[in-house]
């Protein structure tokens, strides 16, 4: 997180469930989030009405952090009524990637010139996955999905793009961005197999086209014929 430019230093936080909640509204992406939820979110295992005074405290804390300074009013970066709360006035970084990677697979789409180097740039604001540090919270699950969708996405668009223009070192490292991400893609196996045999490293080519049949096997999934001329 960054404040007026500057990463948040860890010692600002006072509360681990001050930092929770934050990432709570994150994941909301400016949905307002109901009261009842946070407390049941932060605390599930306590009863609700002793919790109400927590969650104040750690709003409190947060917008501490927010403005420390206290240059807006307390409502400015989180408001919060007697129902819930939402963030405002804030830069998501995955909401400013989603946009770019939009625009970028529009222009593609509609052979723009600029599209590559739009899809490039989209590309290096990928982050990694959303709040990876929570992987088995809930609520964190549906962004990190679609965030991880989009970009996967995205470096399919630019290993196919690499691979037509011939460009077969920038076709292989997109599509291995891919296979990182997911082992089980079947396009970006296939790019990666088309791109090795078309740029004569055949020896590759079928190991890569054999780690692709074994993944294509696990998931009972029939693999497409090797063939390097339509791969």
């Amino acid at each position: 997180m960054l404040r007026a430019g500057e990463p948040v230093p860890a010692d600002a936080w006072q509360s681990r469930k001050a930092r929770d909640l934050v990432k709570i509204l994150l994941a909301r992406r400016g949905a307002p989030a109901a009261r009842e939820t946070l407390i049941d979110q932060l605390w599930p295992d306590e009863p609700p009405a002793k919790c109400a005074n927590r969650l104040s405290v750690a709003l409190s804390t947060v917008r501490a952090v927010f403005d420390p300074e206290r240059h807006f009013p307390p409502g400015h970066f989180v408001a919060a009524d007697k129902f819930s709360f939402v963030l405002r006035n804030i830069t998501l970084d995955f909401e400013v990637f989603l946009a770019a990677a939009r625009d970028a697979q529009a222009a593609y789409h509609r052979n723009d010139p600029d599209a590559v180097r739009m899809l490039v740039l989209a590309e290096t604001l990928y982050t990694g996955d959303f709040l990876a540090e929570d992987r088995y919270e809930d609520w964190a699950v549906a962004v990190r999905e679609q965030l991880k969708a989009k970009y996967l996405s995205l470096v399919r668009v630019l290993a196919r793009a690499a691979v037509h223009t011939g460009d077969y070192d920038s076709a292989e490292t997109y599509a291995l961005r891919a296979l990182e991400r997911d082992a089980f893609d079947e396009q970006a196996h296939l790019t990666l197999v088309r791109a090795l045999s078309a740029a004569g490293r055949h020896g590759q080519a079928r190991q890569r086209y054999r780690a692709y049949v074994t993944k294509m096997c696990e998931i009972d999934v029939v693999p497409a014929a090797f063939d390097h001329r339509t791969l």
